[in-house]
């Protein structure tokens, strides 16, 4: 208690804030993306984020960090990768989040983050605005961002990140971090989160973001210009308000500073420009590279280019997620109707909907203008998803190919059995969903044409050798599997898999224990799947010399191998893969009580063009 007087008690030097300066740490994780740990665990786990700090100063790999699923670009290079969007902003490069809840509401002056392992990878901090109490899940918010930015090269030591925070009118008690990993050579790892804010501040603070504004003197939102300087925007952030534009983009044909595309004959060619000069398929190709809001703004400036901003082509792929805090049900019912979505194919919508700002009501409205061309849904970290999503979807798009339902909690049984209405599904993410066998089962016979299934962290599939049991007999198509976490895997279900999986090219078998080596499951896994390029073998500490001699003789295309953790394996194993896979990018041998330091030095010289991982403590 003494401790925290003296920290409430610390004054804020910036005098145009009055009060107390309050400085806490994390209460509670309230969500997350993903983690490496496992849900019925506290180590490597998102919750140890919250509380004070347990390993800063120290810099290395630690269990009592928060750490998140992936690092790197080489899940983007793996089979099992997903297409990039068409679309997407440059500057939009975050992967995982995760919200911290705090004790008191305040205005916030100062975030501090405690990287411990491989820092530089937060690229966005952003702040909740909850106009209805503290329970976000019920509450109209609205989140707003106090500082974005791109990731940095890690340095080997611990920092504590505190960049120059936007200020803001009103109080919080929940942040969120985003992170990008693209340029770290290992896990980022976080410590805590400290949250300084203040309780009151001066009334002359009701133009604190005017500062922030500059650059951005105007904006079109229903065919009218408004100022950013007038009160509703203020906390808006640059980066958002770009975004407004999908909100309620629309415009009057009566408009009479408009000029009629209909009527170009009797007016000057200078009316619309160079564009008048060019072919409508040069100006579709330019068009092309505008991200969505930007269509959006740009059709509001002439009738020519509304009319080519409305061209369907320009909408066969749709990324929402970069604009996840603006997008709510009136976005989704204006991009219906003024942008003609009829050969949309690919929705991504991961991330929205928090706070109930988006709702199974708005996407009702709006699947039905694409229902027979929508081939690929994203509703990753939806807290909106649930049996009625489901349903929605499976009566408006019967011809869904790939469904991304990862970390959606309230997809359990009754919602899966909507999948079975899905026969044409080719891919099917249902990482740390609450789906149990059965239901699983039944998705697995229903859909043939399976290639890609992720199955990580789903702790309620109470046995998962009945579940590879019948991918073996259904799953014939099946490329890329991940595991992570299926903690009741035995040899029995892997060789089921391998036996009728031939075709099979990424297996992720991180943190199964129940798998043994002398079970000779690996290698007969090796021996049916030739084709592998992938393949996680994390935390098993039976895997040893003999499953490396089978990697090597069996699968040459091997490119990514992960065997952290074991103990069994020597430097000649490792050189006999290292000879015969000629196509190795990744190798992670931390932890690997058989490989030294210098044997990692010798092979980082011996073979430049490979990635070797070796994690340490300090």
């Amino acid at each position: 208690m003494a401790e925290e007087t003296e920290m409430k008690c610390l004054w804020l030097q910036d005098k145009t804030l009055t009060g107390d300066c309050y400085v806490q740490v994390g209460k509670e994780v309230v969500d997350f993306s993903s983690q490496y740990g496992s849900e019925r665990s506290i180590s490597y786990t998102a919750s140890n984020l919250a509380g004070k700090e347990t390993i800063y100063p120290g810099y290395g790999d630690y269990t009592q960090a928060c750490v998140f699923r992936t690092y790197g670009r080489w899940w983007k290079l793996a089979p099992s990768a997903v297409k990039k969007f068409k679309k997407t902003p440059d500057d939009f490069c975050s992967f995982d989040f995760i919200e911290v809840s705090f004790e008191e509401k305040v205005y916030p002056t100062k975030i501090e983050v405690f990287e411990t392992y491989n820092p530089g990878c937060i690229v966005k901090i952003l702040a909740c605005d909850s106009t209805a109490g503290t329970d976000v899940d019920t509450g109209k918010v609205q989140w707003v961002t106090l500082w974005s930015g791109q990731p940095q090269v890690p340095v080997k030591e611990a920092k504590i990140f505190s960049p120059p925070l936007r200020k803001v009118k009103f109080m919080t008690d929940l942040i969120r971090l985003e992170i990008c990993q693209d340029l770290v050579d290992y896990y980022t790892e976080l410590d805590s989160i400290r949250l300084h804010g203040v309780k009151e501040h001066s009334s002359d603070r009701l133009g604190m973001v005017q500062a922030y504004s500059s650059g951005f003197s105007h904006e079109i939102e229903n065919g009218l210009l408004r100022t950013l300087d007038s009160p509703e925007l203020e906390d808006v952030c640059p980066e958002d308000k770009i975004s407004l534009a999908l909100q309620d983009f629309k415009i009057s044909d009566e408009d009479s500073s408009i000029p009629n595309v209909e009527e170009e004959e009797e007016i000057e060619y200078t009316e619309n420009g160079a564009f008048n000069c060019l072919p409508g398929e040069i100006i579709q190709l330019i068009l092309e590279f505008l991200d969505i809001p930007d269509l959006c703004n740009l059709a509001q400036t002439c009738r020519l280019l509304r009319k080519h901003c409305s061209d369907p082509l320009l909408y066969t792929e749709l990324n929402l997620q970069p604009h996840w805090t603006q997008i709510r049900d009136s976005t989704l019912n204006s991009l219906k109707s003024t942008c003609s979505c009829e050969l949309l194919q690919r929705l991504n919508l991961a991330w929205c909907g928090k706070g109930g700002i988006l709702t199974n009501c708005g996407l009702n409205n709006f699947l039905p203008v694409c229902s027979n061309t929508l081939t690929y849904i994203g509703l990753a970290c939806c807290q909106f998803v649930d049996s009625t999503t489901l349903k929605i979807v499976s009566e408006n798009c019967p011809n869904i190919e790939e469904i991304d339902l990862s970390c959606c909690r309230k997809v359990d049984n009754v919602a899966m059995l909507l999948l079975l209405r899905f026969s044409k599904l080719k891919r099917l993410n249902l990482y740390r969903t609450m789906v149990d066998m059965h239901s699983l089962i039944a998705v697995i016979r229903s859909c043939p044409l399976l290639e890609h299934l992720n199955l990580g962290s789903c702790i309620r599939i109470n046995c998962f050798d009945d579940v590879l049991i019948e991918l073996g007999q259904c799953s014939k198509n099946l490329l890329t599997l991940d595991l992570w976490q299926a903690r009741t895997l035995s040899d029995i279900g892997l060789k089921a898999l391998a036996h009728g999986c031939p075709l099979l090219q990424e297996l992720d078998l991180g943190w199964c224990p129940e798998l043994r080596s002398r079970t000779s499951c690996f290698t007969t896994l090796l021996q049916e799947c030739r084709n592998l390029r992938k393949l996680y073998l994390t935390a098993n500490r039976t895997v040893c010399d003999g499953d490396l001699r089978a990697i090597a003789q069996y699968c040459p295309y091997m490119e990514q191998i992960d065997i952290l953790g074991t103990r069994e394996v020597t430097p000649d194993a490792v050189n006999r893969v290292l000879e015969k896979c000629k196509n190795l990018k990744f190798f992670d041998v931390s932890f690997c009580g058989g490989i030294l330091d210098n044997h990692v030095t010798h092979w980082e010289l011996q073979y430049p063009y490979i990635k070797f991982k070796k994690s340490y403590q300090s």
